[in-house]
Parts: C-alpha cells; structure tokens; sequence
C-alpha cells in the first residue's frame, strides 16, 4: 500500500524537494520562509491523498544474515542501498575481544574527547558547540549514569593507528565501491541511554558493535517529505521528529511511515546505506565503530537532492568536511566561531 502511494504522489514529492533546494541555495530570511510555507502547503497536499487510510505505523525489522558471502553481501544490500545486519560477522575481530571500557580507560584515559551533538531538539540551526575533556573523564561520567557525555565521531584510530589491527580492515576497505572516496573510522563510546537523534548523511556505513548493545531505527530517503528536516546548508542532515516519543500533531505525515528496525550486540555489522533516516540509542554501555566512505553512484541513487544539497554545502563547504572527515570536532569548533 505504502509502495503504491509514494508512486501515485512522485509529482508532489519531486514538487516539495525543489522547493527544498532552492531554500538551500537561496534562503535568506523572507525567501526562506516562503520555501518553507511552499512545502509545507505540499506536504498538506500529500496528506490529503492518504487522510482515509489506515494510519498505523508498522515495523519492518531489518534482515539479518549469518555467513554471507561477499558477493551476496554487494549484490542484494550494498549495490541496492538496502541495510541488513550480519550477524556475528566481527566476533572474532580482536576488538570484540579486548575492547571494553575498563581497557580503553586503562591504556587511553589522557587522550583528549571532544563532546557535542549536531542536533538542537527543537531548533532548526544546528549545534555546533563542542566540550573538550578527557576519554577517562568520559568513561567515569558513563559509569555514573551520565548519559550526555557520549563520544561521537572519537578520533581513536588516528591517534592510535596500530589499533586499525583490532578490525579487520582489509575485508572492510573490498566492501568499498570501485569509485569511491574515503576510508573513514569513527569510535561511539556511550553510556546507558545516550543517543543520536534522527539524520541522515550521504555515506555509505559498516557499522561495527564492539561492546554493548545498541538499537536503530531506520528509514529510507524518501521519508524526506515526512521528516520535514531544517534546510541548515550543511553536509549534515537532521529532524527533530523521535521515533520513541513519536508527534503526530507537528509530524502528521510520520504515521504513515514503515520503520526499520534492528538491535546490535557484539560482533554484529551494520550496513547502513547513504542517506537513509536513522536514530540509534545505546541500550547499555556502548563501543561501536562506524567505517564510512562516500560513493557518488550509491548517494544519488538514493537521493539525487541529498546528494545536490551534500555536495553544494557551504555550513560547512563540502571541501573542508572532506578534509577534516577524520576530525569532525575541528569542523564543529569552526562552525562554532562563525555562528558567534
């Protein structure tokens, strides 16, 4: 039914993207507001079309596979943007073995954390503040129950490039795309409750759980319209719609949705395809690694605009993102200076 919908409505959906676009390269105070009330008039548009159908929102769990061969692994997930879990797949990689909180405080407890959250609930620009402090007064806060001191983004593997060796990198850098740009790590150490709310970005992830557990929600791109997302020119999308406290009234067009669902637990890999929607929550104390890269032929067949709007940012411009991809705290903290 769903399926049936999107296609009747692709006019409307191509209508509200443009409008979308133009915010993005032209939206300055009056302007903007007009783009927003244009797709905020089609999205009513869009609504109308479903008000007498069922509006349950259904969940879809994600497939999960054991012993996958690569082939298959590219073929039906990969080439078709579609996420899958691989069951067991890293279990014995030596970070499912060694790593934990007590090891990471024993030997890396002075390396310097940077703290932040791009997305401002409720706000429509994005959080560019960032907390400097250190990895071992990060893991003590999660201890106590601190769930705001979550690493994001945690620069562990380049500053520590002989702990790459704990993964194994070489099956990780063939699942890339023959073109393809980037390499890029990235460790999330979290407490009990600590999340990333709803967003979306135009890589491609393999997303591995070292310790813990941690659920996600996920929903393809074209959830675009629904989302509503801030147009804040930046590589980065976001909307403040939480699939766990769900706001029919702001969101009327989320009950309709079919959401992705999975939990990962040690040793389980992630693939998350380009910019597909999705919030994650640590369950208990977390270590996840995310390995991304960027494949132009897999985003804009995702999402031609998501791809547009990535790569003709300018908060920041897509050239300094792709240079610091490594670092993203440094591009925070610039951000930071410039919104001042």
């Amino acid at each position: 039914m769903e399926s049936n919908f999107y296609e009747k409505n692709n006019e409307l959906r191509r209508r509200y993207q443009g409008w979308r676009i133009l915010d993005h390269f032209l939206g300055k105070d009056i302007p903007s507001k007009r783009y927003i009330s244009q797709r905020n008039r089609i999205l009513n548009l869009f609504l109308s079309e479903k008000k007498n159908e069922i509006t349950e929102n259904n969940i879809q769990k994600v497939d999960r596979v054991k012993n996958i061969s690569e082939k298959n692994l590219k073929q039906n997930y990969i080439k078709k943007g579609i996420p899958v879990v691989m069951e067991g797949r890293a279990k014995d990689w030596k970070c499912i073995k060694k790593w934990s909180l007590d090891w990471l405080s024993e030997n890396y407890s002075k390396d310097e954390v940077a703290i932040f959250d791009p997305v401002n609930p409720g706000n429509d620009k994005i959080n560019y503040k960032v907390e400097k402090t250190t990895l071992k007064d990060v893991i003590h806060s999660i201890k106590l129950g601190d769930s705001n001191k979550y690493s994001r983004f945690n620069r562990l593997l380049y500053d520590h490039p002989e702990l790459i060796d704990d993964f194994d990198w070489k099956w990780l850098y063939k699942m890339r795309n023959t073109i393809s740009s980037g390499k890029t790590f990235q460790v999330f150490i979290g407490g009990k409750g600590s999340k990333t709310s709803l967003h979306c970005a135009a890589e491609n992830n393999l997303f591995t759980q070292v310790h813990g557990e941690k659920h996600w929600y996920l929903y393809p791109p074209k959830n675009d319209i629904f989302f509503d997302p801030p147009v804040t020119r930046s590589p980065y999308f976001y909307s403040n719609f939480n699939p766990d406290k769900p706001d029919f009234d702001k969101f009327p067009g989320t009950r309709f949705l079919t959401t992705w669902e999975c939990i990962l637990r040690p040793g389980d890999i992630l693939f998350n395809p380009p910019l597909w929607w999705h919030q994650v929550k640590n369950l208990n104390h977390s270590i996840g690694v995310g390995f991304r890269w960027f494949s132009p032929h897999d985003s804009i067949k995702a999402s031609l605009v998501g791809t547009l709007m990535t790569l003709l940012s300018t908060n920041p411009p897509i050239w300094t993102a792709t240079k610091h991809r490594t670092d993203f705290a440094r591009i925070f903290k610039y951000m930071n200076s410039k919104s001042n």
